[in-house]
């Protein structure tokens, strides 16, 4: 990774966060009706007009557009992310609190999605066109034609409502609150999210894992291999899953990203309070503030995924040179 690159990108994505934030900004302002009056109108019924003056003045909303747009770009940089109506805090403390919630079902999910998919995806391509590449395939279409929310609430009907092997919702059992939160009642608690996040990410990463092994197993070294004499599994371990992995890189830095918003249905249907059940509140009761910071954190993660994979490209494959100009 040259120095000159990677100070290169840093600046590439700075301005492409720059432009993300501008367009949210316009974008969430162009949507019809007073956030302030329509949040309001959820307490009062019919919001004061004096009670939404008071509002307007203390969000500084009744500055002109211009002066909003670069206040709250320069609050950005120093860390203010604006102050949530509906809880009354800091929005950046609301988002890092429900974060922690969301990491614990993300991140088993993800990382099993991934494990399960790269060996799934790789030995489907390997054995191509015999029945056990067909029958996976074909399981991984129907798996990705399920809408997510249906998914999870199929899930959630037979293993916590009929089976009773679960929990049907939140994160803690009622006696949390004499005995304290247990780490395995919110392991329990957060099974069925992870199942479902781990069944919903999966077939991405299986099919490109194949994709890639079938282009990957045409290849002159597989060949050359063969002829020495090297078994299936030795070939496969050694020489093509490797040369495969390459453009699962940028797939597994998305789907880290992506599946934070992936998740608003299923924390909503598990009640799961971390940041997907979070933005759902967040567009019910139009709290503006707190919808932005979402946005933001969203694509500072997206950003800060694919810089991670460019750096790690180089060390999967030698023969990438990051930041040389001369191209192989």
């Amino acid at each position: 990774m040259r120095a000159a690159y990677l100070l290169r990108r840093l600046l590439y994505s700075a301005v492409a966060f720059g432009i993300s934030v501008t367009i949210m900004f316009v974008i969430l302002r162009l949507m019809p009706g007073d956030y302030i009056t329509l949040y309001l109108e959820g307490i009062y019924v019919i919001a004061p007009p004096e009670v939404v003056q008071a509002y307007n003045q203390a969000y500084g909303l009744d500055r002109p557009l211009i002066d909003q747009y670069f206040s709250y770009f320069l609050g950005i940089l120093q860390g203010d992310w604006g102050y949530s109506l509906s809880y009354s805090r800091p929005v950046l403390d609301v988002i890092s609190e429900k974060l922690v919630w969301t990491l614990v079902i993300l991140l088993p999910a993800t990382i099993l999605s991934i494990i399960a998919g790269i060996a799934i995806g790789a030995y489907s391509g390997w054995k191509r066109g015999s029945k056990v590449d067909v029958a996976l395939l074909n399981g991984m279409i129907f798996l990705r034609a399920i809408p997510s929310y249906w998914l999870a609430l199929m899930i959630l009907l037979v293993f916590a409502f009929y089976l009773d092997l679960f929990p049907l919702g939140g994160y803690v059992s009622l006696s949390a609150l004499d005995t304290g939160i247990d780490p395995l009642d919110v392991l329990n608690h957060a099974a069925l999210p992870i199942f479902t996040l781990f069944l919903f990410s999966v077939t991405g990463t299986y099919y490109l894992m194949r994709n890639s092994m079938l282009m990957t197993a045409g290849e002159d070294y597989i060949v050359t291999a063969r002829a020495k004499g090297l078994d299936d599994m030795t070939i496969l371990r050694r020489h093509a899953l490797k040369n495969a992995m390459l453009p699962m890189v940028t797939r597994v830095a998305l789907q880290c990203a992506g599946m934070l918003t992936g998740s608003i249905f299923v924390e909503t249907i598990f009640s799961w309070p971390g940041i997907g059940m979070l933005t759902f509140e967040a567009l019910q009761v139009r709290d503006l503030p707190l919808l932005q910071g979402i946005l933001l954190m969203d694509t500072l993660i997206v950003i800060v995924a694919n810089i991670g994979a460019d750096m790690i490209y180089p060390f999967i494959d030698p023969r990438v040179e990051v930041g040389n100009d001369a191209r192989a």
